[in-house]
């Protein structure tokens, strides 16, 4: 039997800035995202002894603006505001940015 689904699109997260606007880098050279994307960050809030911080930002959807092949930064998917993360726990290790599908297709056969 054929596995049969979406191939998720995900990069490794290598740095997340207290800034404005709140600028993720991956560890990938190439994420593959493409400014009007939709990503959601995952694995944020890592269990302790080793937290990860930006924990207001795990979990979420937001739009990215891609400025560098391995570089974006975050606006709100709604007012289209840039996060300001100036004030979030500073990131320490850890994360995903998963891009979030608007069109669906599916490989393999059923």
């Amino acid at each position: 039997m054929v596995a049969v689904g979406q191939i998720p699109q995900r990069a490794e997260i290598f740095i997340i800035t207290n800034s404005l606007p709140c600028t993720i880098t991956t560890v990938e050279d190439e994420h593959g995202f493409v400014t009007g994307d939709l990503v959601r960050l995952t694995d944020l809030n890592g269990m302790m002894p080793y937290p990860h911080g930006m924990d207001p930002l795990n979990n979420y959807k937001f739009e990215i603006v891609v400025t560098l092949p391995d570089t974006f930064y975050l606006k709100d998917p709604i007012t289209h505001k840039d996060i300001d993360s100036t004030l979030y726990t500073p990131y320490f290790t850890g994360g995903s940015a998963n891009k979030v599908p608007t069109t669906f297709i599916y490989y393999g056969e059923a």
